[in-house]
Parts: structure tokens; C-alpha cells; sequence
């Protein structure tokens, strides 16, 4: 029976490998898809790609709190009558607890909650989100560290498309970060519970990528680079 699930892992992985220069296709439950297009999804790949007027309002929330710890994602997207569904997802330490011999990747695919924003509830979530300062145009050039913290938001509204992102440790991540997350709060039905920002040693990249690759570890935190309306750089797993 090890022989026959090794050949289906393996036989999985082959597969996924095609999905390397894919875009993201948006949320997925598939951790090896997730795992080659999550860098596009970060930057609202898709949404940009779909994003054209008559569309409905879409947007995307990423919360990195330290990648080995716990990621978060809000995918929101407007219904007719002014409310809007929130798809939320999360994947953390504590669901790497529930491995089952039928689905052993079970605890990799995360956890994942719908709910129906009514539409005070979406316009109250909208001034959330537009008081961190989404409006602003992105910071070129704001490195996004796996090892770290940092919050990414994607939207398409009347046929266009805008991207930010803010990272800690700086000013404005301060100001927005704990905010933003206590208001999805009430639309986040998922069970794992978000972990807020604390103070991280953040040692420069470089040296955790010769680091890295001296001890013979097999990778190092991801780091995405902000371009003008996206993310235009990424960099993650390393082989040797």
C-alpha cells in the first residue's frame, strides 16, 4: 500500500510541475497548485487578467503572519443586492495536527469558510479597507518576506484593477494591520484564530539564502517585490 500511495504522490507532484508557469486561477484547495501559483494569487494575478467593466466588485485580502506559522486569504466578491460572499481561508501550524492515512494532504489543503456579507456588513468591510490606505498607489519596490508579516489587497471595481500591500516592520503597516484583521473578524468563520503582529528578528535576506544553501536546507522564506499595480518579483524555494 506504501509502494501504491508513494506512486500517486509522486505521479501528483509530476503532474503539478506543469502548473509551474501557470497563473493563479484564484483560491484552491490544492496545496501543490497553491504552492506554484501562490505568489500571483498574492498579487491578484487573476483578478487583474478577468478585471473589465460590468464585472462584479472583487477583492482580495492576503495576511502573512511568518509563512511557517499561519497565511490567511479573504477572496470578496459583490452580489445584486449590495451585499457580497467572503470566501476566507487559512492554513496554519494547527491544522498540520489532523494527518489522515485517506488524505494525507488534507491538513495542507487549509481551512475554508463562506460567508454572506449582507450589505451594511460589505459597506462597513469596504471603509475598512479603504481606510488602510488601499486607495494610495503601491510602494515600488516594498519587499513582502515570508519570514515576516505583511498584508496584500487586490481589487477589480468598474473595470479596473489596484493593488497594495504593506509590510511590517514600518509606519503604516502599524497603523493598518491589527485594524483590518479585527474587521474581517466578524465575516471570518474559519476555526484557526489570526495571530497579530509581535516583533520578529528580520536578518537580512541574502545571508538566510547563503545560509540556507551552506547547511544543505532545502528552502528559505519566499519574498515577493511590489511593482507599479502588482507584485513584479518573487522568490522562494531553493534545491541543491
Amino acid at each position: 500500500m506504501i509502494k501504491s500511495f508513494n506512486k500517486v504522490l509522486a505521479a501528483a507532484v509530476i503532474a503539478a510541475a506543469g502548473l509551474a508557469a501557470c497563473a493563479s486561477q484564484g483560491p484552491t484547495d490544492n496545496p501543490l497548485q497553491r504552492a506554484l501559483t501562490w505568489d500571483r494569487y498574492v498579487g491578484g494575478d487573476d483578478l487583474a487578467r478577468a478585471c473589465a467593466p460590468g464585472q462584479p466588485a472583487r477583492y482580495r485580502l492576503v495576511y502573512n503572519a511568518r509563512q511557517d506559522d499561519q497565511q490567511r486569504s479573504y477572496d470578496i466578491t459583490a452580489q445584486p443586492d449590495g451585499g457580497a460572499m467572503m470566501e476566507a481561508r487559512v492554513l496554519g501550524r494547527g491544522l498540520l495536527n489532523n494527518i489522515l492515512i485517506s488524505d494525507p494532504l488534507r491538513p495542507w489543503n487549509g481551512e475554508q469558510a463562506l460567508y454572506r456579507l449582507n450589505p451594511a456588513e460589505f459597506t462597513q468591510l469596504k471603509q475598512a479597507i479603504a481606510a488602510t490606505g488601499f486607495e494610495a498607489p503601491a510602494s515600488k519596490g516594498l519587499a513582502l518576506r515570508g519570514d515576516t508579516f505583511y498584508w496584500a489587497a487586490s481589487a477589480c471595481r468598474e473595470g479596473k484593477f489596484h493593488f497594495n500591500a504593506w509590510a511590517w516592520p514600518s509606519p503604516d503597516f502599524d497603523r493598518m494591520a491589527v485594524p483590518l484583521l479585527r474587521a474581517v473578524a466578524p465575516f471570518d468563520k474559519t476555526v484557526e484564530k489570526p495571530i497579530e503582529p509581535y516583533e520578529v528578528p528580520l536578518p537580512p535576506y541574502g545571508t538566510m539564502i547563503s545560509q540556507g544553501t551552506e547547511r544543505g536546507v532545502k528552502s528559505v522564506p519566499h519574498r515577493y517585490m511590489v511593482g507599479e499595480n502588482g507584485l513584479t518579483y518573487s522568490q522562494g524555494i531553493l534545491f541543491n
